[in-house]
């Protein structure tokens, strides 16, 4: 005998049901999204004024934002900017430093300290905008802090009272250094052609180690009076292994420094590469070296071009014992390389020459082709 089956029909909800139970569906998934948390390592934010800037950076310290875009505008300081967040972005909205400029309360000395923007975490990154007018730095990289991996590119630095960018740092074998800066297609000047006293500097930078410092332009970095100027970029007290290569160097007392003093852990290693040092200001009293290193071991200072026409006697300096195992070669210049206060070199295949011969051979065939990199005062 056959067994029966019985036929099962699967009956649909009416039209109008199923359409509300989506839209029941619906609701609770916008809901769920609304308040759910959100994953603040992606937010950016655009401001448009100084007090919209300032409550950006209390929310990036605080982990709420990641990049801060600032739209084209002047953005008075009244406070420095502190970066305490590991990650934090600034970046000109436009990508054209001249539309967005953080202004401090004026190049000139205060009883208190001023720095714009004050560096002191790690994976910070600064890029298109102007900063000028501060009573120290413009900007201050904390190496006592371990600040490392920070990046400032395509920006123009004016016109402080002391070094316009500042990586300070402790002194002592065991304390904390920075790692892998770069400083990239930067500007850094004086804009009245000189600076406001001696203790002024392009670039100086205690305990970093790997670091990049490429293609940048320093004008005027030059002292009106009882002292020369410190570099328009000096690396020192305990820094190791940088690379300084595509730099124009304009009117300046030094050009490159690595190390200080005859004293050890100062600088050692890295690489001093196809930078352009140019001197032709007579107004600037205290006109000195274009690259030195001094108890700086290690280290290759190569394809350099430096043109000077006041009467300081060297081009390129190596001091001090602790200056060893360097090798100076193929750069050209019109003035002496030598050695002083028992540093060694070896000297390979250098052009040295009289200022007259000098002064054909670096219009003709190396000073033209970066008359047009610095022409403009801006980058744009």
């Amino acid at each position: 005998m056959k067994a029966r089956h019985k036929t099962i029909i699967t009956m649909w909800p009416p039209l109008n049901v199923l359409l509300s139970r989506s839209a029941h569906f619906l609701t609770c998934l916008v809901c769920l999204l609304l308040t759910s948390p959100i994953n603040s390592s992606a937010l950016t934010i655009t401001v448009y004024d100084t007090n919209s800037l300032l409550n950006a950076i209390k929310s990036a310290n605080r982990g709420e934002v990641d990049t801060i875009y600032l739209a084209a505008g002047i953005y008075p300081l009244p406070q420095r900017l502190r970066l305490q967040r590991n990650g934090i972005a600034l970046f000109g909205q436009t990508g054209r430093p001249s539309d967005v400029v953080l202004i401090g309360s004026g190049m000139r000395k205060k009883p208190t300290p001023e720095i714009l923007i004050d560096v002191a975490a790690s994976g910070i990154t600064i890029s298109g905008i102007t900063l000028k007018e501060s009573s120290n730095h413009l900007i201050q990289v904390r190496a006592e802090l371990g600040a490392s991996d920070f990046s400032l590119t395509n920006s123009v630095l004016q016109d402080s009272y002391e070094q316009l960018l500042k990586v300070s740092g402790e002194r002592g074998e065991t304390a904390a250094v920075s790692l892998k800066g770069l400083i990239q297609n930067c500007v850094f000047e004086y804009t009245d052609s000189i600076g406001p006293n001696f203790y002024i500097g392009g670039i100086d930078a205690h305990r970093v180690h790997g670091w990049r410092i490429l293609n940048n332009t320093f004008r005027n970095i030059a002292s009106p009076s009882v002292n020369v100027a410190q570099y328009a970029i000096h690396l020192w007290n305990n820094s190791v292994e940088n690379i300084v290569s595509g730099n124009t160097i304009i009117d300046s007392d030094r050009g490159i420094g690595f190390g200080m003093g005859d004293q050890p852990n100062t600088h050692a290693g890295g690489l001093i590469m196809n930078n352009v040092i140019v001197h032709t200001n007579k107004n600037h009293k205290f006109s000195d070296v274009g690259i030195s290193l001094e108890s700086t071991p290690l280290t290759q200072i190569t394809r350099n071009v430096i043109y000077f026409t006041h009467s300081y006697p060297n081009a390129i300096e190596y001091r001090f014992p602790p200056t060893s195992d360097t090798l100076i070669d193929k750069n050209v210049t019109n003035r002496r390389i030598a050695s002083r206060d028992g540093g060694s070199a070896v000297l390979y295949n250098n052009h040295q020459s009289g200022s007259l011969l000098g002064a054909s051979l670096f219009l003709n065939h190396h000073l033209l082709k970066y008359l047009q990199k610095f022409a403009d005062d801006s980058l744009d």
